[in-house]
């Protein structure tokens, strides 16, 4: 298992890495700014929601259960605001 503060520099680096794609994606968008400013909010609550559950486990799990369980739950959501900026973007 991993330690904590490598998941926590992980979410970071993903949420960065998904403000920048945002950030990118919106210069050439004709997208409403509303929509755009929905996304950054949701990367920012993405970063702060999973860096506050990895910093508390929840007791009575397993502790590689409860990770694995934080990581997909992760990977799905990231993914949900990765296909939310292409579709945003190709508009």
């Amino acid at each position: 298992m991993a330690s904590r503060k490598n998941y926590k520099k992980v979410i970071t680096y993903i949420a960065d890495q998904l403000a920048t794609q945002a950030f990118f994606a919106s210069y050439d968008s004709k997208a409403d700014a509303a929509e755009w400013i929905e996304v950054f909010n949701s990367i920012f609550a993405l970063n702060k929601e999973y860096i506050a559950r990895v910093s508390h486990v929840e007791p009575g799990l397993p502790a590689r259960k409860y990770f694995d369980t934080v990581s997909m739950s992760f990977n799905e959501d990231a993914k949900a605001i990765l296909d939310k900026i292409n579709a945003l973007a190709a508009q």
